[in-house]
């Protein structure tokens, strides 16, 4: 399968299919969302991005939760895109809500998080954080595919987690690690008033799902929780269909 999920800029027209915006993970790219799009696209028109430093996208010179939100925004504006559903998956979850609380405009209409790195702090054990920050290292990244999947990938999938991971600008991968994580947005998420609807995995090795419970959900206001079991952290690509329906009935209950 070759499906790059971007959509043309020409093709974007906000008269026609609702708009759904796909954020990526860290270590991913606008292709970790390749096999959920197909299960979408019949219905809405779907814009992938590409974030500053993964997927060949160059690197921001100076990495912020800021400065990811400002390109973003410049993207969408860009591409014409007025009104739209933004689904951030792990990293850019707290990106996602970024986003949302300081567009000017307020063009999110609805925020759909997947396993969501929470507005406050992710943790990360000291022991991981040491060996993630071994970057780009072939063994770390194919550690890293065991260690936060719980569903087998095809190979396709596994060679595209693995060229992602290697591919990642090295500086936007320590600052994320080592400043991102850490960079609390709660106060700004306290403050938005759009529908939220968090989807996460009580098996998710990589933001456990008590993170979720504590660290998400108390601090995104009426945020709708849909949980699962039996999928690991990248449910776009584990469980791609089933987390494509998923958004399709938080949509549908708008």
């Amino acid at each position: 399968m070759d499906i790059i999920p971007y959509s043309d800029p020409q093709n974007v027209d906000s008269t026609q299919k609702e708009i759904l915006v796909f954020l990526h993970y860290f270590g991913g790219s606008a292709q970790s969302w390749a096999w959920t799009i197909p299960y979408l696209q019949q219905d809405y028109q779907c814009i992938a991005l590409n974030l500053p430093g993964f997927g060949g996208e160059p690197a921001l010179p100076e990495p912020s939760i800021a400065a990811f939100t400002s390109f973003i925004l410049q993207k969408l504006d860009e591409l014409n895109v007025e009104s739209y559903v933004l689904i951030g998956h792990s990293m850019s979850g707290k990106i996602a809500v970024d986003v949302a609380t300081n567009d000017p405009n307020f063009s999110v209409r609805h925020l759909i998080l997947v396993a969501p790195s929470p507005p406050t702090v992710e943790h990360i054990g000291d022991a991981e954080l040491q060996r993630m920050l071994i970057h780009p290292n072939q063994k770390e990244a194919e550690t890293t595919v065991k260690s936060i999947t719980i569903k087998p990938l095809t190979d396709e999938q596994r060679k595209l987690v693995i060229q992602n991971n290697l591919e990642t600008d090295p500086k936007t991968w320590d600052w994320w690690l080592l400043e991102g994580v850490h960079h609390s947005i709660a106060d700004d998420a306290a403050n938005l008033f759009l529908p939220i609807t968090v989807i996460a995995s009580e098996d998710d090795p990589a933001i456990s799902f008590e993170s979720i419970l504590k660290e998400a959900m108390p601090h995104l206001p009426d945020a709708k929780l849909i949980a699962t079991k039996g999928i690991g952290h990248l449910s776009p690509m584990e469980a791609p269909e089933w987390l494509a329906a998923q958004i399709k009935n938080a949509l549908a209950k708008d």
